[in-house]
């Protein structure tokens, strides 16, 4: 190992083999009154979930109010009151939540889809039904009863007190809101079968992890039940407890969802100018069944995965590396936390390799002390391209082990087949929480590999990597070993034959005022390749700040150098870029950053770029938005001043709420590069999580001496394709 190297990793290294501090003990072992408890009140009836708190239960039930700032001014008491009820019955847990506003013209709220509450105020209840710190659920509602859910993971090496989670989970439950002279009102009924929790026998009481969040973004500010601390890593160790439940349904989840897609399809072959159109109507099912109150399986068949929203665009000119799209199909998404194995070599899990299943099987949740995930699922994909009927199949399995709160034990094991071709991974890992605001962990990955012509390799990942986070001080070191054949058909990888090790350090200031922070940071990274030959070596320095009225501004000044097919290329770039979210009716975020920059061609040099990125969020109207997206890249070749490309890609993304379960949504997108416009229109009839009906419109134009200057010696715009599509899927639940 290069000798710069030691250092760090020998830091690592003592760290994860620290011992615990006696204080790292599960929630229901802590000391009496270090975290608030709440016993939710027992009901018969049920109440009407209507948005009104006008039922009888509330009357009775538990209260909450008196929450306090997690952030402009940490533990200071809430600007604005909030009252919530709680209250359950064998079935379903009841909230009744009353947000309060001093001044109305502060409130943002508006008329969206389910988890598009991102810039709105809502309130959200947080479970943590294992008492484990290591996940938990959320859900969310805004004034006029919007629903938000997601799930949310232990603190990781990168983590902090993120309370957004994981949106792509979606689960079934009641709500409601109104809004009222002073604010809004709401409701929810969450079914205790939408959650997994630990079985308990006739009588006995159950403890889970609680917390109560409201964002008011008038004022820029979260308030908490129990306080959140940013000197503590992680948001799910800083709950306070859900208590004295009893007697909880045991019945099982039972779903059942058929889908039916029907679409015509036109493609243009740009060979011969020929345009076909073609019919398609396909039918499946999805089934997940409880096995236990923490075991889920879910199985599909002839799986629709017709995306209805298209891949953000990206600029993929002049990218040395592979561009990740994120997975979009929604029989992939739920449960896929579980997989997701954060590091520096992409993603070990990237269900988007598997392009065209006919089924799948998961089985997901807890038993005793390991959480565990299986994938099963074939692809017939890789038989078309071949001309045979064969099918690829695809193998995931996951297990992760408490040692004790927010700190673990996993192995993780995939495997791809197709014919006489294998791809294998295994995984094991560590996360190890040292305290309440340091957390160290430890990666090793060999991979296996048997190409369709015959040809074996193996590689392996060792990484290593440690944090320690503070109000004012966070720190962080890492280093891993990539092998240059590291290899995986089920993996997104997006580098291979590198060692890197990199350090940061941040320090935040909190004057209270209008500035709420602001601080200085610092990051050294740099890389080897297996030979020990330096390809990377990147310092930068960083100021950002952070204002009151939802303004933040940062910026970075960057000195690299790039080793590139032999040649050390030395660069300075600078970037920059903030928010404004000052009012309710528009939203903007930019960025730009310039500098040197290698074109990576066959015979690189050394040129100028200018990138800018802004997104404009228009809300006129409570349900109306309009979000337009400008990406810019332009490389200039310095030594002829010549430009070399300039791409610009537009994309304006329009929704509008008819009705609480209708709405019409349309993406326009042009892209200069490639010579491309598109239009896609929506309309969603939405019941609940899981019945939704969708209607849409899909057209592609290119100009035509992009597809084929011999045949279409023009620059008119030639369509390419177009679709027309419906959608009907329905949820029944037993």
């Amino acid at each position: 190992m290069n000798a710069a190297h030691p250092p760090i990793v020998a830091l690592l290294v003592t760290c994860w083999f620290l011992p615990a501090p006696a204080r790292a003990q599960p929630a229901a072992q802590e000391a009496p009154g270090t975290r608030p408890r709440v016993t939710p009140t027992r009901v018969e009836e049920a109440p009407v979930i209507d948005g009104r708190l006008d039922d009888a239960v509330w009357k009775g039930a538990a209260q909450i109010s008196g929450l306090v700032q997690y952030r402009p001014v940490e533990g200071a008491p809430a600007s604005e009151k909030t009252e919530v009820y709680l209250a359950y019955d064998r079935d379903r847990l009841y909230f009744g939540i009353y947000a309060h506003y001093s001044d109305p013209s502060l409130m943002r709220t508006n008329r969206v889809d389910r988890d598009q509450t991102t810039n709105d105020d809502t309130v959200s209840v947080f479970f943590d039904p294992f008492l484990d710190r290591q996940r938990g659920y959320a859900f969310s509602v805004n004034g006029y009863g919007v629903q938000g859910d997601a799930i949310l993971q232990g603190a990781s090496v990168t983590g902090g007190q993120s309370s957004s989670g994981d949106v792509t989970w979606n689960a079934l439950f009641e709500s409601a809101g109104v809004l009222v002279e002073d604010g809004w009102t709401a409701e929810m009924a969450i079914p205790i079968k939408s959650l997994r929790y630990p079985s308990r026998a006739p009588g006995d009481v159950h403890q889970w992890g609680f917390q109560i969040l409201r964002e008011i973004r008038g004022r820029d500010e979260t308030v908490t039940w129990s306080p959140v601390s940013t000197s503590v890593l992680g948001f799910l160790p800083q709950m306070g407890t859900l208590d004295g439940m009893r007697d909880l349904s045991t019945r099982r989840n039972f779903e059942v969802m058929p889908t039916v897609t029907a679409i015509q399809v036109g493609r243009l072959n740009s060979a011969n100018g020929a345009y076909a159109t073609e019919d398609v109507r396909e039918g499946g099912i999805n089934l997940k069944y409880g096995l236990t109150p923490n075991l889920t399986l879910d199985f599909t068949y002839n799986p629709d995965f017709s995306q209805i929203e298209s891949d953000q665009p990206q600029i993929e000119v002049n990218q040395r590396f592979p561009l990740l799209f994120a997975e979009l199909r929604p029989f992939f998404l739920e449960g896929q936390e579980i997989y997701q194995v954060p590091g520096p070599f992409g993603t070990l899990v990237h269900t988007r390799t598997v392009l065209d299943p006919r089924f799948g099987l998961k089985l997901s949740g807890k038993v005793g002390r390991a959480a565990l995930g299986v994938l099963v699922a074939n692809d017939e994909a890789p038989g078309r391209v071949d001309g045979t009927d064969r099918k690829a199949t695809a193998f995931v399995a996951r297990a992760k082990y408490d040692i004790y709160p927010q700190s673990h034990l996993g192995v993780l094991f995939t495997n791809r087949d197709y014919g006489d071709s294998f791809s294998r991974l295994s995984f094991i890992d560590g996360g190890l929480q040292l305290g309440g605001s340091a957390r160290s962990g430890f990666q090793v990955i060999h991979t296996d590999r048997r190409d369709v012509a015959g040809v074996r390799r193996t590689g392996t990942v060792i990484n290593m990597d440690f944090r320690k986070e503070g109000r004012n001080l966070t720190y962080f070191a890492a280093h891993n070993d990539v092998s240059p054949d590291f290899a995986s058909d089920l993996a997104f990888i997006r580098r291979t034959n590198q060692r890197q090790t990199v350090a940061s350090v941040n320090y935040r200031w909190w004057p209270s005022r209008v500035l709420v922070n602001w601080g200085p940071g610092v990051n050294y990274n740099f890389l080897y390749d297996w030979d020990f030959t330096k390809t990377d070596d990147n310092k930068q320095a960083s100021l950002a700040f952070n204002f009151v009225n939802n303004i933040t501004l940062n910026t970075n000044v960057n000195r690299i150098m790039e080793r590139y097919r032999g040649i050390d290329f030395h660069k300075t770039r600078v970037s920059l870029s903030g928010t404004v979210f000052t009012n309710r009716k528009i939203l903007v975020r930019a960025d730009t950053n310039f500098g040197d920059e290698i074109r990576f061609i066959p015979n690189p040099y050394l040129g100028r770029t200018v990138a800018f990125n802004a997104t404009v969020t228009l809300r006129p109207g409570t349900r109306f938005q309009s979000q337009i997206t400008l990406n810019t890249t332009r490389f200039t070749d310095v030594r002829t001043d010549r430009l070399d490309f300039d791409v610009k890609i537009v994309r304006a993304l329009t929704t509008y709420q008819f009705t609480e379960r209708l709405l019409v949504r349309n993406i326009l997108e042009t892209n200069t590069l490639n010579g491309t416009v598109g239009v896609n229109l929506l309309a969603t009839y939405r019941v609940n999580a899981g019945t939704v009906f969708f209607v849409g419109y899909d057209d592609r134009y290119r100009r035509g001496e992009r597809l084929n200057p011999q045949l279409f010696d023009t620059t008119d715009y030639q369509r390419t394709n177009r679709a027309v599509f419906a959608k009907l899927q329905y949820l029944y639940r037993y």
